[in-house]
């Protein structure tokens, strides 16, 4: 009996201290589910890393096209003809016919100076990998969506399982200072000789059951707590308050049946396009490649090591050039590389095909789930107010000396297996819903 009080007390304790602290120190109040949301795609760290995922994926993709502009680069080049190369000339071009007079020809030091333009005329592969880089976006994207639907899934799921855990403490307490009433009652009829031991040890086996499922409902509270505020940010020393709000806590009995596609589908459909485009990609290393080179620049030669900044010392050098390159034999390796990207595509388009039948499975299970959840809450609610209601009743008979304590007994056990059932009836109806919820369309709630 006096462990029973001094858990109420406990209990009584842990709800003003947490208040008491809440109001010395900074607090989250959320009213309803959609806030926890709102707030965790505010301030959730994974979040965060997603778009920063995203920004990254639209950087790449502006990287793939910088092969459209050209490169231009500025140069300037000093040389110093050490032993001038040796050119055989005829003879007759110096006055010595009939021989070969060896010359050479050049000066000992020569500057260049200009600057040098490549544009890449025609590329298929930078082209196909371009376009392989921008689906890589919308991936990225849809990554993103999907991440978004697990955390509202989850957000959802800790924010119902934290206030269904605090309705199960109140009835908990409710139930421990009941019990704890009629062990009272029960031992003082022991020792009038009224009832035997083993209806005493009866009472006391049902407080302790009553203390075990108080205690493990703060548990369960405790750690979906926990979760939650892990999920939505929230820095260690800031408290969490959850006010439940009637309308946002009835959600799951008004859901609908209407859910947006499955995104996985989407996915897959955008990974098997990329599959498609990276088939092409492989094939370009077929295709030739042209390239067209420019250099625009200045030449000065000079006998001696010097310098001259006189435009008169500097004589103009510049050409246009176009390079075309046509792989001929690879070893066969980019044949491999096609064969390789065609066993990818039809690996994708699989998963794909598969994706789309579980998925309508899926989504017809969670919504006939949803539905059966929600008549077997109905059953176990009406169950739960009528067991309670009978105990209720029965108090009153047995204060009354109408009915005996095992007769009371027994309708009190019955009263704790509905309660359970009612809370797990709960439990498993929000965690269906949670999952609804993730699938709305843009989440509006």
């Amino acid at each position: 009996m006096r462990k029973a009080r001094f858990i109420i007390v406990f209990v009584f304790l842990f709800q003003a201290s947490r208040l008491v602290a809440q109001k010395s120190s900074d607090t989250i109040v959320l009213a309803q589910v959609s806030e926890a949301i709102a707030y965790a795609k505010k301030h959730n760290i994974d979040k965060e890393i997603q778009s920063l995922q995203n920004d990254r994926s639209k950087s790449e993709y502006r990287l793939s096209k910088s092969y459209l502009l050209p490169n231009i680069s500025g140069n300037f080049n000093a040389q110093n003809n050490l032993k001038l190369a040796t050119t055989p000339i005829p003879g007759e071009l110096v006055g010595q016919p009939g021989t070969l007079v060896n010359v050479q020809f050049g000066q000992d030091y020569n500057y260049n100076a200009g600057v040098t333009v490549t544009q890449t005329v025609l590329d298929w592969q930078n082209s196909m990998k371009s376009r392989t880089a921008k689906v890589g976006t919308q991936i990225t994207q849809v990554q993103s969506e999907l991440f978004d639907e697990r955390l509202t899934e989850q957000i959802a799921l800790y924010y119902y399982t934290s206030l269904i855990a605090q309705k199960a403490l109140d009835i908990s307490t409710k139930d421990l200072a009941l019990a704890d009433s009629i062990l009272i009652l029960t031992q003082e009829k022991f020792q009038n000789g009224l009832v035997d031991k083993s209806i005493w040890n009866q009472a006391s086996i049902n407080l302790n059951n009553i203390q075990q499922n108080l205690l493990s409902n703060r548990i369960l509270w405790e750690q979906s707590l926990n979760q939650l505020k892990n999920l939505l940010g929230i820095p260690t020393g800031v408290a969490l308050e959850l006010h439940e709000a009637q309308s946002s806590f009835e959600h799951a009995f008004s859901a609908t049946n209407e859910l947006s596609m499955d995104k996985n589908i989407h996915l897959l459909a955008l990974q098997s396009e990329q599959a498609r485009l990276d088939i092409k990609q492989q094939r370009a290393l077929y295709y030739p490649k042209l390239t067209l080179n420019a250099y625009f620049g200045q030449q000065q030669f000079q006998n001696d090591f010097t310098f001259s900044l006189d435009g008169n010392a500097w004589s103009d050098y510049s050409y246009v050039g176009l390079n075309v390159s046509v792989p001929i034999f690879t070893g066969f390796a980019n044949h491999q590389k096609i064969k390789i990207a065609k066993i990818e595509k039809r690996i994708v388009d699989k998963s794909l095909e598969q994706e789309k039948r579980e998925s309508i499975l899926r989504d017809d299970l969670l919504l006939k789930e949803h539905s059966i959840n929600l008549d077997a809450l109905t059953s176990a609610h009406n169950n739960y107010l009528l067991y309670e209601d009978n105990v209720s009743l029965a108090h009153q008979k047995l204060q009354q000396g109408i009915i005996s304590l095992e007769t009371y007994f027994k309708v009190f056990e019955d009263y704790l297996k509905s309660e359970n059932n009612y809370l797990n009836a709960l439990s498993n109806l929000y965690s269906s819903y949670s999952t609804i919820l993730s699938r709305k369309n843009d989440n509006n709630l």
